[in-house]
C-alpha cells in the first residue's frame, strides 16, 4: 500500500477515503466505537486552537490502555494513517492538540490517566500521560502529604508528562520538567515497546538513575516523533520545613539589565533556586484585568497613555519579579537576607508567607463588600501600597509557587477578549487568539536586552501589545516568553499575528538566538534554520518509523 500523499505547501495529508474507512473500522475494533470519532462536535473541538489557521484532524482516537495504543499504531502502519499523539491537548498557544498537517488522526491519551506508584522514600511517582497536574497534586495531598510536585502556571488539567516531553518549565526548583522525568515506557512507531534505561526487567533504579547505561535515549522522545511515551517516572520533593514567596518591583525600567545580571549571580551562587518570573506590565495587567470597556473594538494595541493609566490604576510597575524560597527556616532566613542586600538598591522587595497571602485575599474580598469592611480594605491597600486586584492575586501567586496548580493564571489569555474572564478558562473553546513566541538567551543583561530590542519594535509595527515574561530556565539561560494576543473574529488580526510570528522568528534567528519551544504552525520553518540537526533527526525517524506514520512534520521532522 502506498504512503499517503503530503501536500507540504497546504500543510495537508491526502488520504484515500476507502482506505481511511477501513482503518477506522479497525480502530473501532481496537478501542471501541465510542472512542473513535470521525465527525461531529468532538472532532470540531479537536480542530480548534488559539493559533492562527490550526490544521483539522481526520479523527480522534482515545485508547484506554498501552495495549490499545500499540494496536492502534500497528493498524496505522498497515493502512498508512498518520497519527498525532497528544496527552491532554491543552498545549494552548503552541497548537493545543492540533497536528502540523491536516487529516492526521489525533491519538488522544487522556484515558491513560493512572497514578501507578508513589514512592515516598525515594520521592518519585510513576504515572501515565493522561495524569494532570491537578490530579497528581490532589493525590499527593490526600495520600502522601509529605511530598510536593512542581506544576506550571498554565492549565491545571494539562498533562504532567506531555508538558515535560515538550520541555516545559515550572515554578519551583524542579522547574525543568524533562529534567525530572526518569524511566520511560515507549510505544515505538512500529507498535513495539521500549523501556529506557538499559536495565533488566524490574530494575530498582529505573526511576532513580536518569542516564541508565549505554546511549542515553530519553531525550530522543522530547519534541520529536520517534515514539509515544505511555508511562514515566517523575521526581517529587519533600515538603519543606519553611516556604516563602517574594515579589520585587523594579524602580527604574532602564535598570532591567542590572536586575537580570543580579538574578544570574544569585542563581549561580545557589541563593535563587526556583524558576523566577520577571514580567512586564502587560503580563501583570493581563493577569489582573482586561482591556478597558470599549477598547477591544477601538485598539489592536493599547496606546501608551492608556497603558500608563492602567499601570497607575492597578499599581503595576513596568517590570516585576517573583519567585519562591524553600528549605529549613534558617536557609529561608538567609536567602531573604541576601535577596534584600542584592535587590534593594534596584527597587522594592516584599516577602510573603502563608498568613500574609491569605490576608491579601481577605482584604480583596472586603474591598468588594460594603460599609466598614470596605473602609478597612481601603486603609489596608493604602498601607500596603498594593491595589485591591494585586492583593486579590496574592494567594494565587503564593500557592502556585508551592507547586499547587491554579486556574487563575490561564485567564490572562482573555486580556484582549470581549468575553469576561471565566472561572474555568478554555481559550480553545472561547476562540481566543494567542500565540506563544519563546526565544531563549544567555542570562546576561546585554543579551536579554538585545532580544527585547529585536522583538518589541516588531510588536509595535504589527500593532500588538508587547507581552514579555522572562523565565529563569536555569542559572545561565533565560526564556524571553512573548505572547501575541489577537482577535480571531476580525478579518485581519489573525493574518497580522501570523506575519508578526514569522518575522519574530526570522529576526532572532538572524541574530544567533534559538527558540525553546515552537507552535505547530512554525515547525516546518525549523528545517531551514537548523538543517544539520533536522537532517540527522530525519535519518533517525526513517529508521524508527519506515512508513512515516507518527506525527509527520513535528519540529520539521
Amino acid at each position: 500500500m502506498d504512503a499517503p500523499r503530503i501536500d507540504w505547501d497546504a500543510r495537508r495529508i491526502d488520504l484515500d477515503p476507502q482506505v481511511f474507512q477501513e482503518a477506522v473500522s479497525e480502530f473501532r475494533r481496537a478501542c471501541g466505537d465510542a472512542n473513535v470519532v470521525t465527525s461531529g462536535p468532538e472532532l470540531e473541538r479537536a480542530a480548534k486552537a488559539t493559533i492562527p489557521d490550526p490544521r483539522p484532524p481526520s479523527a480522534v482516537l482515545r485508547p484506554g490502555s498501552v495495549d490499545e495504543v500499540a494496536e492502534i499504531v500497528r493498524i496505522a502502519n498497515r493502512f498508512r494513517v498518520p497519527l498525532w499523539p497528544v496527552s491532554q491537548g491543552r498545549n494552548w498557544g503552541y497548537g493545543s492538540g492540533t497536528p502540523v498537517l491536516a487529516n492526521t488522526a489525533v491519538l488522544h491519551l487522556g484515558r491513560l490517566n493512572r497514578i501507578l506508584e508513589v514512592n515516598e522514600e525515594l520521592a518519585y511517582a510513576v504515572i501515565e500521560p493522561g495524569v494532570t497536574y491537578r490530579q497528581l497534586r490532589a493525590h499527593l495531598d490526600a495520600h502522601h502529604p509529605g511530598l510536593w510536585c512542581d506544576c506550571t502556571d498554565g492549565p491545571p488539567d494539562g498533562s504532567v508528562i506531555g508538558n515535560a516531553l515538550d520541555r516545559g518549565l515550572g515554578v519551583t526548583h524542579y522547574a525543568d520538567h524533562f529534567g525530572t522525568l526518569c524511566g520511560l515506557e515507549v510505544v515505538l512507531p512500529t507498535g513495539e515497546r521500549l523501556r529506557t534505561g538499559g536495565g533488566p526487567e524490574g530494575c530498582p533504579t529505573w526511576h532513580t538513575h536518569k542516564w541508565g547505561v549505554g546511549p542515553y535515549l530519553e531525550g530522543l522522545f522530547t519534541q520529536s516523533n520517534l515514539g509515544i511515551v505511555v508511562k514515566a517516572g517523575v521526581w517529587l520533593f519533600p515538603k519543606p520545613e519553611a516556604f516563602a514567596s517574594f515579589t520585587f518591583d523594579l524602580a527604574r525600567p532602564e535598570d532591567l539589565p542590572k536586575l537580570v545580571d543580579a538574578m544570574r549571580e544569585l542563581a549561580l551562587s545557589g541563593v535563587l533556586t526556583s524558576a523566577c518570573h520577571l514580567i512586564n506590565d502587560v503580563v501583570t495587567l493581563a493577569v489582573l484585568a482586561q482591556y478597558p470597556p470599549g477598547a477591544v473594538e477601538r485598539y489592536s494595541r493599547l496606546p501608551d497613555e492608556v497603558l500608563a493609566e492602567m499601570r497607575r490604576r492597578f499599581g503595576v510597575p513596568v517590570w516585576s519579579l517573583g519567585g519562591g524560597l524553600m528549605g529549613t527556616r534558617g536557609q529561608v532566613r538567609e536567602v531573604k537576607r541576601q535577596l534584600r542586600r542584592r535587590l534593594a538598591p534596584l527597587g522594592r522587595i516584599m516577602f510573603v508567607d502563608d498568613r500574609i497571602a491569605s490576608l491579601g485575599g481577605r482584604i480583596g474580598a472586603m474591598a468588594r463588600g460594603t460599609g466598614a469592611a470596605r473602609a478597612l480594605a481601603a486603609i489596608a491597600t493604602k498601607l500596603s501600597g498594593r491595589s485591591v486586584e494585586m492583593l486579590d492575586a496574592a494567594p494565587h501567586v503564593h500557592s502556585v509557587l508551592k507547586g499547587i496548580p491554579s486556574d487563575y493564571f490561564v485567564r490572562h489569555a482573555y486580556f484582549k477578549s470581549s468575553l469576561p474572564k471565566p472561572e474555568r478558562a478554555d481559550p480553545d473553546r472561547d476562540d481566543i487568539g494567542l500565540i506563544w513566541f519563546a526565544p531563549i538567551a544567555p542570562m546576561t543583561g546585554p543579551h536579554v536586552e538585545r532580544v527585547i530590542g529585536l522583538c518589541r519594535p516588531l510588536f509595535e509595527k504589527y500593532e500588538f501589545d508587547f507581552y514579555a515574561a522572562l523565565l529563569m530556565q536555569n542559572a545561565r539561560s533565560m526564556i524571553v516568553l512573548m505572547s501575541v494576543f489577537f482577535r480571531k473574529a476580525t478579518v485581519e488580526e489573525p493574518e497580522r499575528a501570523r506575519r508578526l510570528y514569522a518575522e519574530l522568528g526570522a529576526a532572532v534567528h538572524a541574530n544567533g538566538y534559538q527558540q525553546y519551544r515552537i507552535q505547530t504552525g512554525g515547525h516546518a520553518a525549523l528545517a531551514a534554520k537548523v538543517p544539520g540537526g533536522v537532517i540527522f533527526a530525519r535519518q533517525l525517524q526513517r529508521s524508527a518509523d519506515p512508513v512515516g506514520i507518527l506525527a509527520p512534520g513535528r519540529y520539521g521532522i
